[in-house]
């Protein structure tokens, strides 16, 4: 195999060892053993639903990862290459060569399109590359090009041949053995990464920090020049756009230095410039999130303050309270509003996070669930946990009463006293 081909599996490898400690941290916070849910990726949407039938679940995800090391991964690979081959024959190709300025705004995530804006970045992106499993809906007319639009059928079954090795790799790797499944990404990771190669790319802009695609961006930004075809005379910029919260999930407590709640296996190493919303998440960037190299080579850091438009919604009371959820916390937002309503005539708002999505019973209890990227309330105030709402509604001058994300119900008594004390201050007891 060509050395080159070789070094892009290492990056994939490398990519998926900082999903795993990403995955590691969520299982933490929810206090709950990786074992007990079979090791299972992205558990932020499955704890929730699973978590009350752990030895049923972890049975079923032993055989799926049994499956999947015996020749589970090659099939799921092979249907994926066939499906995206014909979706690729279906698209418009468009030329790269429109794009003067070779610079890309890369969607990795529908987030993306809502951050990458002119009022944060000071520019307008000239050109965004999309994703068939990625939803954007740009509010303004943009140029873009779909990243399979830029593959041929070998470049698909090269895709394939590249996570079957690199799932195959994994599964009997020492470090981490059991996380085999989080290989199930490989496919669309080496689609996506052959795509971005063949672009002439001088700038790319990424709204990622150091998920798969952040460092998808940083092997291309590192790798590109050696890709055969590809046209760029000069190395490229990788320009990453905070978009949310980055430290002090777990605890409120005040720390001797901002820093990232879990340590990654693998650090960027060819950023250049960052917009980061202050100057304590320039120092979990700079200490964190990129390597050393790449700190000391100069990053330009640029800060913004991330704004929302608020939608004032029909209230059947005077004040209003906004929950910003997440599935880790629902068990703790759904104990104190069971206590609030009894005691208040408040119109509560229960806010899902965007990623992770919600449970089914938080659409029973006894507040409006609001939907929707840009769909924000306005209220009175927030109780939250340290998310990016918090310092955009802020901006806003709406304050929030904030706890860890995995407080515990049976210690938030301290918690409640406070909301209502703020409740009490506004005269809205029943």
């Amino acid at each position: 195999m060509r050395k080159e081909l070789l070094v892009i599996i290492a990056d994939y490898i490398r990519a998926t060892e900082n999903e795993i400690s990403i995955d590691k941290s969520i299982y933490d916070l929810a206090n709950t053993a990786p074992e007990q849910l079979g090791y299972m990726p992205r558990p932020a949407k499955i704890l929730n639903r699973f978590i009350k039938r752990p030895v049923l679940f972890k049975l079923l995800v032993m055989v799926l990862r049994c499956l999947w090391r015996t020749g589970g991964a090659s099939l799921f690979f092979f249907y994926e290459m066939i499906a995206f081959y014909t979706y690729s024959r279906r698209v418009p190709v468009k030329l790269e060569s429109e794009n003067r300025s070779r610079e890309y705004a890369l969607a990795f995530s529908a987030r993306a399109a809502d951050i990458l804006t002119s009022e944060v970045l000071s520019f307008e992106p000239k050109c965004w590359i999309t994703f068939p499993w990625v939803q954007t809906n740009f509010e303004r007319e943009v140029e873009s090009i779909d990243a399979f639009s830029l593959l041929k059928g070998k470049d698909i079954f090269a895709a394939f041949v590249l996570a079957v090795i690199a799932s195959r790799k994994i599964a009997r790797r020492n470090k981490n053995p059991r996380w085999t499944l989080q290989s199930y990404t490989a496919f669309r990771w080496f689609a996506v990464r052959i795509a971005l190669g063949k672009l002439p790319a001088h700038k790319l802009i990424i709204a990622e920090h150091y998920d798969r695609w952040a460092m998808l961006a940083d092997s291309v930004a590192s790798r590109c020049g050696r890709d055969p075809g590809n046209q760029s005379d000069s190395g490229v910029e990788l320009v990453m756009v905070q978009h949310g919260s980055l430290s002090g999930l777990s605890s409120l407590e005040h720390q001797a230095r901002p820093s990232l709640p879990f340590k990654l296996g693998h650090k960027l190493k060819n950023v250049t410039h960052a917009f980061v919303y202050n100057e304590d998440a320039q120092m979990i960037f700079e200490s964190d999130i990129l390597s050393f190299s790449c700190a000391a080579a100069g990053v330009s850091f640029t800060y913004f303050s991330p704004v929302i438009k608020l939608i004032a919604y029909p209230s059947e009371n005077t004040v209003r309270v906004l929950f910003v959820g997440h599935p880790i916390c629902e068990g703790l937002h759904a104990h104190l509003l069971r206590n609030l309503v009894q005691a208040y005539k408040v119109s509560f708002y229960y806010k899902p996070h965007p990623t992770a999505g919600t449970a089914e019973s938080v659409k029973h209890e006894a507040w409006q669930v609001i939907e929707g990227r840009e769909s924000f309330p306005e209220v009175d105030f927030l109780i939250a946990y340290p998310s990016t709402l918090v310092i955009e509604y802020a901006a806003s001058g709406i304050s929030a009463i904030l706890h860890p994300l995995d407080l515990n119900p049976e210690v938030s008594s301290g918690l409640l006293e406070s909301i209502k004390s703020k409740l009490d201050t506004m005269g809205c007891k029943k």
